[in-house]
């Protein structure tokens, strides 16, 4: 065994006691713990999730879903989005600021569908606002500012 693969090992070992963190689900290293994802569509909406392992709250899951859903929301032009627990619900537009979030297998994991709106609609969530208020919980150590 090389020295990096006794290295990916024990890190991997190390991690699997520890609270899922806020990263992609796609990380090669770390998605195997958990993670955030979003994919395309239905029509306009973009569903986002987040899953956990077993040693992080449902509550941080939830944080976790709207931090993404805010970024997921930049990253695709837009200042302010409307949230919907699920695809029923976008189909008859019954908005939501909650996020429930479900247990499968004993682990926390959520998902939403965002449509990317302007400021002015009805229910909108702000981005922004939602990066700042929860950039301390998600990403501790970096002040409030996030990483690009």
């Amino acid at each position: 065994m090389t020295s990096r693969m006794l290295a990916a090992a024990l890190l991997a070992v190390s991690l699997s006691g520890c609270a899922t963190g806020y990263h992609s689900a796609t990380n090669p290293l770390l998605g195997w713990t958990g993670g955030y994802w979003d994919e395309k569509g239905p029509g306009s909406t973009i569903k986002v999730g987040f899953s956990g392992n077993g040693y992080i709250k449902p509550e941080k899951v939830g944080v976790y879903l709207m931090y993404r859903s805010a970024e997921v929301t930049q990253r695709e032009g837009g200042t302010h989005f409307v949230l919907y627990t699920s695809l029923h619900d976008a189909v008859g537009d019954v908005r939501s600021s909650e996020r429930k979030v479900n247990s499968v297998w004993g682990k926390p994991t959520t998902h939403a569908y965002i449509w990317i709106v302007p400021a002015g609609e009805r229910d909108a969530l702000s981005a922004a606002e939602i990066l700042e208020r929860y950039a301390a919980e998600v990403k501790p150590g970096n002040d409030g500012k996030e990483n690009k």
